[in-house]
């Protein structure tokens, strides 16, 4: 596996460990990039997806925060549409492609931040608890 992502592009690795939680979040950031000139509504994303409008929700105002997307309030509700900062953009495009071409790399990735982090949480706690008792 560490292969495989080690050939994916440094930026849309160092991109998949900073900014993307979930593969519903990829998939959710994936879709306004291909409909940029399209404002979606949580509603829309949610049959699209097919998860629950409030996930949907949640997940378009993530990107929203992360500079991703673009949110309004309009007179239909609150829309969404892809609008990632120009120093990103490049990043996006090519992690589209990579999902494209690398799904079970891409999502291999997403899925083994937490491990990594459960692991990380895990040696901290050993290394602590070896502290506090020296012989043991």
């Amino acid at each position: 596996m560490q292969g495989a992502a080690d050939d994916l592009p440094a930026d849309v690795r160092a991109f998949i460990a900073s900014q993307v939680a979930s593969v519903v979040q990829l998939e959710t950031l994936l879709m306004l990039h291909r409909t940029p000139e399209r404002a979606w509504g949580a509603d829309e994303v949610a049959r699209e997806l097919g998860i629950d409008r409030g996930w949907a929700e949640g997940q378009l105002e993530t990107l929203c925060q992360q500079g991703l997307a673009v949110c309004a309030d309009a007179g239909q509700g609150r829309r969404y549409h892809y609008g990632a900062a120009a120093p990103l953009r490049a990043t996006v495009d090519a992690l589209a492609r990579a999902y494209a071409e690398r799904r079970v790399t891409v999502i291999g990735l997403i899925f083994a931040k937490p491990a990594d982090a459960l692991r990380a949480f895990s040696d901290a706690f050993r290394i602590r608890r070896d502290k506090d008792n020296p012989g043991g």
